[in-house]
């Protein structure tokens, strides 16, 4: 019988293996302590909703519950890797802003210079903004196209995308455009919704750059696996508005074009790598 799903094994050696990989780099001793603290909590409520709580309360609760749960993992792995972050690679830095000099600069200067240049970015800021809505939203829509029993691989798609792209930070760390003072930036617009979105990125960010981009490879892997189990156009309305969110990233100057595309990239390879494990019977 098998008592965990491959999502929930998944998290387990997600965050057990980064817990060794923190004492493997030497961190001091209170970053391993959060590392390891965050590690137990995650696993102990990954295996709580497995193994305990269907002798608690009705199967369908127990299901359901283990649904959701994997949204609060997000959260932990994404603290939990930000632990890793201790300084700024500022050579891998240069040849990412050298990139967005040639290509993203013009585009974004050339909208700024025009009359819908503020209405163009306030949208951005929005398209940005609704990453945070899109993680319950994509969960309910799973539930609405009554797909609920393919959660297991909704969230393994989700989550080899999310850990991937948050577990980067232990390898690469940049910081975000925004934070290295891109001249070029200050012709840009700045508007109330991305003020909004700059107090959330102060309260709830690690203050480092996900490479791939976390916003893009999640959001993009939400739309993937919807399209994969449920109705078309659903999965399309997703996959939109990852681009949105992709755009928004960029033109806000929070994540590198390459970040972005990675994300897109990274998100292709979870479900691809999903549907190779359901052909051999390892997701339920």
């Amino acid at each position: 019988m098998v008592l965990l799903r491959a999502s929930e094994w998944i998290s387990v050696a997600a965050f057990a293996g980064f817990t060794l990989l923190g004492w493997r780099r030497g961190l001091d001793r209170i970053r391993q302590a959060k590392i390891a603290a965050i590690a137990i909590g995650a696993i102990v409520i990954t295996i709580f909703s497995a193994l305990i709580l269907p002798r608690l309360v009705s199967t369908s609760a127990a299901s359901a519950t283990r649904d959701w749960i994997p949204c609060l993992l997000l959260l932990l792995f994404y603290s939990q890797a930000g632990q890793f972050v201790t300084r700024a690679d500022r050579d891998a830095e240069t040849r990412l802003e050298r990139l967005d000099q040639r290509w993203v600069a013009p585009c974004l200067v050339w909208s700024a210079s025009h009359a819908i240049g503020l209405w163009v970015f306030t949208c951005l800021e929005l398209a940005y903004f609704s990453y945070y809505p899109i993680i319950p939203l994509a969960v309910g829509a799973l539930y609405w196209s009554g797909e609920q029993r393919h959660a297991d691989f909704f969230w393994t798609v989700v989550l080899l995308a999310a850990y991937a792209s948050c577990g980067m930070l232990a390898f690469v760390q940049t910081r975000p455009p925004r934070m290295i003072g891109e001249k070029w930036t200050a012709q840009l617009p700045h508007s109330k919704m991305r003020a909004f979105n700059l107090w959330i990125l102060r309260h709830g960010s690690v203050q480092a750059n996900t490479c791939p981009s976390a916003h893009v490879a999640i959001a993009t892997a939400f739309a993937l696996a919807l399209l994969e189990i449920g109705p078309a156009w659903m999965g399309l309305g997703f996959l939109a508005v990852a681009v949105g969110i992709a755009l928004g990233a960029v033109s806000g100057r929070y994540h590198y074009g390459a970040d972005a595309i990675l994300g897109f990239v990274l998100a292709a390879l979870a479900l691809f790598s999903s549907v190779a494990l359901a052909a051999w019977g390892m997701i339920s």
